[in-house]
């Protein structure tokens, strides 16, 4: 991609362009400080909720558990709304256990706790989700960012080498929540990003995201793979698509199919219809030398390797494992 391009093409749009069709409330990450609580800050309503943290969380536990929640993915669950709510980590959370609850956040308790006890996903609760050590907005229009995406992402940072230096165009396809795209161009100012997804409720959620991190040159599209980048070039490709086989629904956790979108979870052609969309033209829209990433399900491999080696023959393509072990990430380098 040549660095005239860089301007914005007309297919796509920058951030502060792209209209959210739905807010997600900002008070959820403007989590109370330790300045704020109410055992340190004289509350000035004296009908507000009293109740500890320990108080609060045992009553959850319990509560979650009497629904056959086992008992320490009912604790895990609660730690991680606790200390999410309160922007804090767990050796936090345990050193001050005994301390009062924040009343707005005890106000609001037995709310999130119900939403809990019918499976809703702690993140799309907190309306945020970690991702690279920073905090992601996530609602149900977008999936909640993975572990194992971060090690996708720390193989590029890796290739990518020097901050410093010459521009780097970067697409990314299927970008969701934007985590992939927005935390390469956050680690690494050289990248110069450009999101697509089939999804405008994704695309409005990764631009939330791109706003709130003052990232104002990603550029956004509502693209099928391809259909709406045509004509265009770039160093590297990425995408984390949807590669879950329907046939393979059994295995999944039953809070992700009853909450997460569909559309960004499952493929046809046992979860390889859009590897195969992607390497059909990968020729075409990487530019020579260049490199594309995927994160792959842990049993496609061999499949997707292939895949890519029919497509570029000259290329060096790379199976990955991730930290379990598994097959998870391949990189193709353009010949």
């Amino acid at each position: 991609m040549t660095e005239k391009q860089f301007e914005t093409p007309k297919q796509f749009k920058q951030v502060g362009n792209y209209e959210p069709t739905r807010q997600i409330m900002p008070d959820k990450l403007t989590a109370p400080k330790w300045y704020d609580w109410d055992d340190i800050k004289k509350p000035t309503k004296p009908s507000q909720v009293k109740i500890s943290l320990l108080e609060g969380r045992k009553w959850a536990i319990a509560e979650l558990t009497s629904v056959g929640m086992p008992t320490e993915d009912a604790q895990d669950n609660v730690d991680f709304l606790l200390s999410g709510a309160l922007n804090i980590n767990y050796a936090y959370l345990r050193a001050n256990i005994t301390r009062t609850m924040p009343s707005d956040l005890a106000a609001i308790w037995p709310k999130w706790l119900a939403k809990l006890m019918n499976n809703e996903p702690v993140q799309y609760i907190l309306g945020h989700a970690p991702f690279y050590g920073r905090e992601f907005m996530v609602d149900s229009r977008v999936l909640i960012p993975r572990p194992e995406t971060e090690q996708l992402v720390e193989w590029i940072l890796k290739d990518a080498g020097s901050k410093n230096g010459k521009p780097v165009s970067v697409l990314d396809i299927g970008t969701g929540t934007g985590a992939i795209i927005e935390t390469l161009m956050l680690e690494n100012p050289r990248v110069r990003g450009f999101a697509a997804d089939i999804s405008s409720g994704a695309l409005a959620v990764a631009e939330m995201n791109a706003q709130r991190f003052g990232l104002n040159y990603l550029h956004l599209v509502q693209s099928d793979v391809y259909s709406a980048v045509e004509g265009l070039e770039f160093d590297i490709i990425v995408s984390n698509p949807p590669y879950i086989a329907t046939t393979d629904e059994d295995e999944m956790a039953d809070n992700v199919l009853e909450y997460e979108p569909h559309t960004a979870l499952f493929a046809d052609h046992d979860g390889l219809a859009i590897y195969e969309k992607i390497a059909a033209d990968l020729a075409l829209y990487l530019s020579d030398h260049g490199r594309a990433y995927f994160e792959i399900g842990y049993k496609q491999g061999q499949q997707v390797v292939s895949m890519m080696q029919h497509a570029l023959p000259q290329a060096e393509v790379t199976l990955k494992k991730d930290f379990s072990g598994l097959d998870r990430m391949v990189r193709v380098v353009k010949g």
